[in-house]
């Protein structure tokens, strides 16, 4: 069920359903929380899932900005957490999402129970900050085909875009016929938050019990910058998705599921 609340000066929306320990979802770059579904199916069976549509994205609101900030959307996340009475949380981030969980459970240590990092990153090697500069500066500029092309030729791994093509064939026009579109200035502004994240050094900061998840083919973010950021945090477990690309996660569904959960089961209290 979509719902909205008032966080930190804007309105939140995003997706609520299952019950049990509160489980708090946070997307990747310009995408709503929606994109979540797959998971969702899995989690809400154990858990009282929360599916965040991060600002500029999906039915929360989009302040016109040349640059968001991560911290700005881990900010909103806790004002959500405060209006729904949600003292602390389990948190699943996927790549930007991820930076944004980073964040929480460096700073706000006592809102996070465990978290899972998926697809994400620290700070911005030298490749992923060049493709995030290409996909910002062709926002709004390209057609909406060969928008979704480039995004997907970058996240899907080469051997899933060989035998999937059917698959990234459905999700492009699942994704252009959208009813929400995301502005061009709300996509870069993102991109931008992106850009300026630099969280490594504090790492090992964070206490709550912590999953690394990450595909050995991604483009996006190397697997040696997932592997770093793991051993900066102190007990982390490392799951390394063989032939996974940046969506992973959709790659190879079942077992991401599977391995997240596992996890999430394991630190709950009940």
């Amino acid at each position: 069920m979509t719902k909205q609340c008032k966080s930190n000066g804007i309105t939140i929306s995003y997706e609520e359903s299952g019950s049990g320990e509160p489980l708090i979802l946070l997307m990747g770059l310009g995408a709503p929380g929606s994109k979540w579904a797959p998971h969702i199916a899995a989690y809400e069976k154990h858990f009282h899932v929360y599916a965040l549509d991060n600002r500029g994205a999906g039915l929360s609101d989009k302040p016109v900005a040349y640059a968001y900030t991560i911290e700005d959307m881990a900010k909103d996340t806790v004002g959500m957490m405060d209006a729904l009475g949600i003292e602390s949380a389990h948190f699943n981030g996927i790549s930007m999402g991820g930076a944004i969980a980073q964040y929480l459970a460096v700073h706000y240590p006592e809102r996070v129970r465990s978290v899972i990092l998926t697809n994400t990153f620290p700070n911005c090697c030298v490749s992923f900050r060049r493709s995030i500069e290409i996909l910002r500066e062709a926002n709004g500029q390209l057609d909406p085909v060969t928008s979704q092309r480039l995004t997907q030729w970058i996240i899907f791994a080469q051997p899933f875009q060989e035998e999937h093509e059917d698959f990234m064939l459905e999700s492009e026009l699942k994704d252009m016929a959208y009813e929400h579109p995301m502005p061009s200035y709300a996509f870069k502004a993102q991109c931008n938050a992106i850009l300026g994240f630099d969280i490594l050094k504090e790492l090992p900061k964070i206490k709550a019990p912590t999953l690394v998840a990450a595909g050995d083919k991604d483009l996006f973010v190397p697997a040696a910058v997932s592997e770093a950021m793991c051993n900066a945090i102190p007990g982390a477990q490392l799951y390394m998705a063989k032939d996974g690309g940046h969506v992973q996660h959709w790659e190879q569904l079942e077992k991401y599921n599977q391995v997240t959960l596992d996890f999430l089961l394991e630190h709950r209290d009940s």
